[in-house]
């Protein structure tokens, strides 16, 4: 009896910790009876993983740099080639893009030092191909051809280390605007049609439209033994419309547009 009452008056003296049942965890129980009750504490971000940063960009600061650019430069008449590297997606996947790199490299390469040989500016590499500016007719197609001299003769050594090198260039005339910066540019009208241009080119082709042919036919007479120009064809091009297509190249390569010229290649 006296064991019994020693028990009943020891749980009379038992208390709970009041804690909130969320924010606590059973750590321990004592040997006699009491669970001992530790508060975690709660971890609260500062903010949410998924949200997006609310700051905005300066929209109307880029609308001012850009209107500047372009309101503070006039027109400029300029010759202008484009240049482009047949398949060099394809060739990349199929042969990797180490090789494709270094084929490219190649490409234009090649035709900077025509360019620079010729006084022009290349603008900019478009990967494949250049943009380049003359400010002479005569320049950029003496330019062109000697890209499909060096490349015809050297045909065989760059097919052993790269594999095939076709091309297509286009070169046309017209006031374009240049866009200062650290990369300088040029845009207008002149500029997607010589692009639409090399486009419509056959392989290794070189195309030159009516206003080229204005500005170049009575000064070709001085090259006429190493030069022979197409005869005329209207072509349209997308975004611009019909223009008058000429076919430029060295003599002693024929015209591609010929089929003596590439029954010639098939054989070769």
């Amino acid at each position: 009896m006296a064991v019994e009452a020693k028990l009943k008056a020891s749980n009379r003296e038992l208390k709970a910790l009041p804690v909130s049942p969320a924010r606590t965890r059973a750590k321990k129980t004592n040997t006699n009876g009491v669970v001992d009750l530790v508060v975690v504490p709660t971890m609260t971000a500062s903010k949410p993983a998924n949200r997006m940063d609310s700051e905005l960009l300066e929209i109307d600061t880029i609308i001012e740099e850009v209107s500047h650019a372009i309101a503070t430069n006039d027109d400029q008449y300029k010759c202008i080639m484009f240049t482009d590297l047949e398949s060099s997606t394809e060739y990349k996947r199929e042969m990797g893009h180490s090789k494709g790199y270094m084929r490219n490299r190649l490409f234009c390469d090649i035709c900077e030092n025509a360019v620079k040989k010729h006084k022009g500016h290349v603008v900019k590499r478009l990967g494949d191909g250049v943009m380049v500016v003359f400010e002479n007719a005569i320049d950029a197609v003496l330019a062109s051809l000697l890209i499909k001299r060096s490349i015809a003769a050297n045909r065989k050594k760059l097919k052993k280390l790269v594999g095939p090198m076709n091309y297509r260039i286009g070169i046309t005339c017209g006031y374009v605007k240049q866009i200062p910066g650290r990369n300088k540019d040029y845009i207008g009208h002149a500029m997607d049609k010589g692009s639409r241009i090399q486009t419509n080119a056959l392989r290794n082709q070189v195309l030159i439209d009516e206003i080229v042919y204005g500005l170049i036919h009575t000064k070709i007479r001085d090259y006429s033994g190493d030069i022979v120009i197409g005869k005329p064809k209207n072509m349209t091009l997308k975004g611009v419309g019909v223009s008058t297509l000429y076919e430029v190249s060295p003599k002693n390569l024929g015209l591609e547009s010929s089929i003596f010229t590439r029954m010639k290649k098939v054989f070769h």
